[in-house]
């Protein structure tokens, strides 16, 4: 076994990037995590749908318990139009429920970051670092080197990208790869993401509006624009995601000024049901954080270089968030690819040689990537049926999709077995803390009887 001679550094301590902390711990690969903010729990951003894509592999991990005290039930999407219409209520949640045995849950990017964070043991804690804002790569005989803002450098076998969709990690890849000469067909484009649309979101306290009870969902749909609710425990978090008038590929930073013309531009947008006073713009006067950003969108064709670099997470897919599917489908990558590097570490004498990696990051992308493209392209449909994006958006949104619709498309062979594929960390026991009508395809590893015994 060369677990001792093979290092890993992770680029981000956001949620993906922790879990690969856990995930890397646990196979006893040794870990850099480099973190630009100058704290890894923080309150900011959107709230996180968890869905069974993530809680199977968070409840081996033993964190399913402290994440349920934290988090709030998703039952039922309440639907409007932009006049307070009702449009009858979606019921995805009440049928991944009954396929897989847990509702989808809400809760803050802090407490999420905060349970996977006091949960790793102190000796992984101690391998996060702070205040690590990385600004160039090298590739080396022997691996890589990391150059970060503040002078310092780190130098691993391998560097995972979990640092989200202007990720650095996938920029410096590029550089690398032009370096070497590398076609242009193996090489991401600088600007790989679509935008079609850009998202106001906003925080807020559940005391905001007396409708506003923990695990509420509720969606506002019409032409150019939609509003999704999520309320957690203690804040929701709003997004109106307003269509552009012209996709592109070009980051755009958004000011306040532009954060509010959007909002008296949709303000009079009602919010729940039973309440059409209770608008956009009440509720961005109740808000504790807010901010106007560009929707990405798209799969990047190529997910690591040499058997130096992969991505993961918003690095390597970004989706519009309406089905929540973003975090899920990081923490999916990042159970494939701990399960990949463990298997290739403990199968080797020595050190793996860098084609060695390379295979196996081959391996992690091949695995990943039809589920993904899947995801990212049923998120954007849900964010243009929505919006009303044409006629066909429109129709089915208002009129075709009721209740026996929606279950007939959950029970689809297509989406029972994506559900039913939920990943878990092949080399570490666990037990399934739910199941539902659709038995488990990937099976969790039981603990080893001998190993038991001899305890």
């Amino acid at each position: 076994m060369a677990s001792s001679s093979f290092k890993v550094i992770i680029a981000g301590g956001g949620p993906v990037g922790l879990t690969a902390a856990h995930a890397l711990s646990r196979a006893g690969i040794d870990f850099t995590l480099l973190e630009s903010r100058d704290n890894i729990v923080i309150q900011a951003g959107y709230n996180v749908v968890l869905s069974p894509l993530s809680m199977r592999a968070f409840g081996q991990l033993d964190l399913l318990d402290q994440l349920n005290k934290v988090s709030a039930q998703l039952k039922t999407v309440m639907r409007l139009d932009h006049t307070g219409r009702d449009l009858g209520n979606m019921n995805w949640f009440q049928y991944v429920h009954q396929m897989c045995g847990v509702y989808p849950q809400v809760l803050s990017r802090h407490d999420l970051t905060k349970v996977l964070y006091s949960n790793l043991p102190a000796d992984a804690q101690a391998k996060i670092e702070i205040n690590k804002k990385i600004t160039d790569i090298e590739s080396t005989s022997n691996g890589v080197t990391v150059s970060c803002a503040d002078g310092t450098s780190y130098t691993a076998s391998l560097i995972i990208g979990a640092d989200g969709a202007h990720s650095m990690i996938r920029t410096n890849m590029r550089k690398l790869a032009l370096a070497a000469g590398c076609k242009d067909d193996e090489i991401n484009p600088e600007e790989p993401f679509l935008t079609t649309y850009r998202c106001l979101w906003i925080r807020f306290p559940t005391s905001a509006c007396a409708e506003l009870v923990p695990g509420t969902t509720s969606e506002t749909h019409g032409n150019g624009a939609a509003v999704q609710l999520f309320v957690g425990e203690r804040t929701g978090t709003a997004g109106l995601y307003e269509r552009l008038d012209a996709p592109r590929r070009h980051r755009v930073r958004y000011t306040k000024e532009d954060e509010e013309e959007a909002v008296k531009k949709w303000g009079s947008l009602p919010i729940v049901k039973g309440n059409k006073e209770f608008t956009l713009a009440k509720l961005y006067e109740t808000r504790e954080e807010s901010g106007l950003l560009s929707l990405e969108e798209g799969v990047v064709e190529h997910w690591s270089w040499g058997g130096r670099v992969v991505l993961v997470g918003d690095a390597a897919h970004k989706f519009t968030p309406n089905t929540g599917a973003g975090c899920n489908h990081g923490v999916a990558d990042v159970v494939a690819l701990a399960n990949q590097l463990n298997k290739m570490i403990k199968a080797a004498d020595s050190a793996p040689s860098e084609e060695q990696v390379a295979e196996v990051l081959r391996a992690y992308r091949d695995e990943r990537i039809t589920p993904v493209q899947i995801a990212c392209a049923g998120a954007g449909k849900a964010t243009g049926l929505s919006t009303w994006a044409d006629y066909v958006s429109w129709f089915m949104d208002f009129w075709v999709v009721g209740s026996f619709l929606q279950r007939f498309l959950f029970n689809t062979k297509t989406v029972a077995t994506s559900v039913s594929k939920a990943p878990v960390f092949d080399y570490f026991p666990g037990t399934d803390k739910f199941s539902g009508a659709v038995p488990w395809l990937v099976p969790m590893p039981k603990p080893n009887p001998v190993a038991t015994a001899s305890a």
